[in-house]
């Protein structure tokens, strides 16, 4: 019986070894592709992005409350407005007091604006971090939808933060990666204006 629990006890080390070594391996591939796109932003190179005036079709999310939302870019007549973040994105922190500036100021009756994180993300956290940051609170509370990776790679959003205008066309009109400079800033500015 003791040969027995010695063999159990160890495999058991040996699974939670493999397991910390696969997790420090996943951590590594992460790192490294951050960086990697990180760089590419700083060259003002954006892998997968939108050029103006390409269409993008209807897209399915779930909401907060684990209801179905459908953005449908051409429906409702206004045009739309994505807000691409993450819970734990640190760029997303620090773009947060100007998407608050946008929710306060955005003409409803020309924009939709939508919330987009991965459907990866917990919702509890991203209710959570949503809360923390005001966007319930300001004129136009910010509804969220979670997208599958499909969506998101339709929509070609890969880096938080990132603010996607879409006409009431559905055809894309601008698409600012990253947290927004002066001159990023003074573009949505006038683009909702």
């Amino acid at each position: 019986m003791k040969s027995t629990n010695n063999m159990s006890s160890s495999l058991t080390q040996w699974l939670g070894v493999a397991l910390i070594i696969a997790l420090g391996v996943v951590n590594v591939l992460l790192f490294r592709q951050n960086l990697l796109l990180r760089k590419q932003l700083r060259a003002g190179k954006s892998v997968q992005t939108f050029r103006g005036g390409e269409q993008v079709e209807p897209i399915n999310g779930i909401d907060l409350q684990g209801q179905p939302y459908a953005i449908n870019f051409t429906k409702s007549g206004r045009q739309h407005l994505l807000l691409f973040f993450s819970p734990s994105c640190p760029y997303c922190l620090q773009q947060a007091p100007a998407w608050r500036d946008l929710l306060d100021k955005v003409d409803t009756n020309r924009f939709d604006v939508v919330g987009v994180v991965s459907d990866k993300n917990e919702r509890l956290a991203v209710a959570k971090h949503v809360d923390e940051l005001g966007y319930f609170r300001t004129k136009i509370p910010l509804p969220i939808v979670f997208l599958k990776d499909d969506a998101l790679a339709r929509l070609k959003l890969l880096a938080t933060p990132t603010t996607l205008l879409v006409s009431d066309a559905g055809v894309v009109e601008h698409e600012w990666v990253g947290k927004w400079n002066e001159t990023s800033s003074d573009e949505v500015t006038a683009a909702v204006k």
